[in-house]
């Protein structure tokens, strides 16, 4: 049995790293560094194939462990890039028709014209900054920018 063991953990490796390739998110690369190393102690004369799964289960457990909450972190703390429209978000404009309660306005962005409308129903006059606050359909919702 301890003479076929590299076979195993080959397996265990190679089925792990499809799974890891396959999935996105670091999910089995702690279980294919574990299965590679025990592949390589596999071949310590006189191993008993119980030891091998007693430091292929610790190895696991231990890089799992050690490097899952750091690698989480660093994922986690990646910008989100906005593009398209989400850009538009915060910029600051001036408004070349009055918002209305009832009607929309316009401001021209990158030499497009976009119809807008206040957040609050507000009145606001033609010439004033706003804020895009959000995207509602093909409207941006604005606010009067107070100096």
């Amino acid at each position: 049995m301890e003479s076929w063991m590299w076979v195993v953990w080959l397996a265990i490796f190679a089925l792990t790293m499809i799974i890891e390739v396959s999935v996105s998110g670091l999910v089995s690369i702690w279980i294919s560094l574990a299965a590679l190393i025990t592949l390589a102690l596999s071949f310590i004369p006189n191993l008993p194939y119980w030891g091998e799964i007693i430091i292929f289960v610790v190895l696991s457990l231990i890089l799992l462990a050690s490097t899952r909450p750091f690698v989480k972190k660093i994922l986690k703390n990646k910008k989100e890039i906005k593009t398209n429209t989400q850009s538009l978000i915060g910029q600051k404009i001036v408004l070349i028709k009055t918002v209305e309660e009832f009607s929309v306005g316009e401001a021209k962005i990158n030499g497009v014209v976009w119809d807008c409308k206040s957040y609050d129903d507000s009145v606001i006059e033609k010439g004033k900054i706003v804020e895009i606050i959000k995207i509602d359909g093909n409207k941006l919702v604005v606010k009067e920018v107070k100096e």
